[in-house]
């Protein structure tokens, strides 16, 4: 397996790019710049099977000119706005381990950030594979161990309340995200060979620092607020300053400044590919 860096170069670029989606959710920009980044790497082409496809947007941004894509979705409310975007040719509600796509449908699947809370992850796997031509390809972002070890949020409940509350909350956050499989880079290429796949490369995403910030601002904003979530409320302060977006972007040029093991992250992207 090969293993591809970033550089802070590519990053920003990256930011610039997702920023105008989601210009004042930071967690969210900060997130998907590093895999924007990454998957500047790779091409998509031909019979696309987007699983995880949430709205399309993010699709839709990445591969502007991949045009026969199915969008496959567990949410109903999500799948609705997804035959609404015009991404997608059909779009499925569905499970990612019940697909109702035909064998060898698929030149390529596309999944990004969704395997780590998909359940039975190997028949998730077996499923991506059988809708992929013999060669076809499996390009995907993933979260590591890392996102729960670093995770800010419990850390800081820890010292201010005792290691109770620090469980309480770090459980808060794995089952808001519903993460069942915050594997180790290893683990997951295990996974992908087992699954029958050659892992081809390997990019990790968001080390230490640029971690620390997105998983402190991340739990923040799911925190519980009346009805609602800190998020909420942040949102209203951050989109009624208009240098919210350009000063973030400093706060990200700041801590790639500061990285000093880009080899370790808490996500990854990988591409595999089906074994003939």
């Amino acid at each position: 397996m090969k293993e591809v860096l970033l550089d802070a170069d590519r990053v920003l670029a990256g930011y610039d790019a997702v920023a105008r989606m989601y210009p004042f959710v930071p967690s969210l920009s900060h997130w998907r710049a590093w895999e924007y980044a990454a998957y500047q790497r790779y091409r998509i082409a031909g019979s696309v099977l987007d699983l995880g496809c949430g709205d399309g947007q993010y699709f839709r941004l990445l591969w502007p000119d991949v045009r026969d894509v199915t969008g496959v979705d567990a949410s109903e409310p999500v799948i609705e706005l997804a035959r609404r975007s015009g991404v997608y040719t059909r779009v499925h509600h569905a499970f990612a381990h019940e697909l109702p796509v035909a064998d060898a449908s698929a030149d390529a699947v596309f999944a990004n950030c969704s395997l780590e809370h998909m359940d039975h992850l190997d028949q998730v796997l077996a499923e991506i594979r059988r809708c992929l031509v013999p060669g076809g390809t499996l390009l995907c972002s993933v979260v590591t161990d890392r996102f729960l070890s670093w995770s800010v949020l419990p850390m800081l409940v820890r010292e201010a309340g005792g290691e109770a509350l620090a469980r309480q909350a770090l459980d808060q956050f794995i089952a808001y995200h519903h993460l069942v499989n915050p594997l180790t880079v290893g683990q997951w290429q295990r996974r992908f060979t087992e699954a029958g796949f050659t892992v081809e490369e390997h990019v990790p995403i968001l080390p230490l620092y640029n971690s620390g910030l997105f998983l402190l601002a991340d739990g923040a904003w799911h925190v519980k607020q009346g009805d609602g979530e800190l998020g909420d409320s942040l949102y209203r302060a951050f989109s009624a300053n208009p240098g919210f977006t350009a000063a973030f972007r400093l706060i990200v040029e700041g801590l790639l400044r500061m990285e000093t093991d880009w080899r370790t992250g808490s996500g990854a992207v990988f591409a595999v590919r089906k074994a003939h």
